[in-house]
């Protein structure tokens, strides 16, 4: 039986963290050093409650199924990169990433911020999660050959968020 879709998102609160976790280790798409990485990023964001990331679960405050994570990019005018998008199992096509991915999508928005930027692998594991962001609306922007390891590309998505601003004379 597979999670009916989430009625809402919500901001992620440190209590949390565990159950994200979780639900990023049983989405089977990330390996060892993510997690690490995924850790490190919610310790940070949950320690700084004035951050400008922004992390999101699907659900109520009695479940977690997942989590998107996203962050501006330095040096760069309004980019953010979304790092981390990530389902349990049972709530895969459940339209739990679609509703992460809209709200961050919305609360970027809101900000007014110009793109998001998604990465992800060229490995054929990585195909379901490449349509997905087809289908939400990004464009394949680049492909770096070799990125993640030999024989394993880095794939880059991009979505404008709001118009381009006319440059003045």
């Amino acid at each position: 039986m597979t999670t009916p879709p989430p009625s809402h998102v919500r901001p992620a609160v440190a209590r949390d963290t565990d159950a994200i976790v979780d639900a990023v280790l049983a989405s089977g798409l990330f390996g060892a050093d993510d997690i690490g990485v995924a850790v490190t990023l919610l310790i940070e964001h949950f320690a700084q409650p004035a951050s400008d990331h922004v992390c999101l679960v699907p659900g109520n405050a009695d479940a977690v199924d997942g989590v998107a994570y996203a962050q501006p990019t330095p040096a760069a005018d309004r980019v953010w990169y979304l790092t981390m998008i990530a389902a349990r199992p049972d709530a895969q096509r459940s339209g739990a990433g679609t509703a992460l991915l809209r709200a961050v999508e919305t609360e970027l928005t809101a900000r007014g911020q110009r793109l998001l930027l998604i990465e992800t692998s060229a490995l054929p594991d990585y195909e379901s999660a490449r349509r997905f962001y087809a289908r939400a609306g990004y464009d394949e922007e680049a492909r770096v050959r070799d990125f993640h390891e030999d024989g394993d590309d880095m794939v880059l998505f991009w979505k404008r968020l709001t118009p381009p601003s006319v440059p003045s004379a």
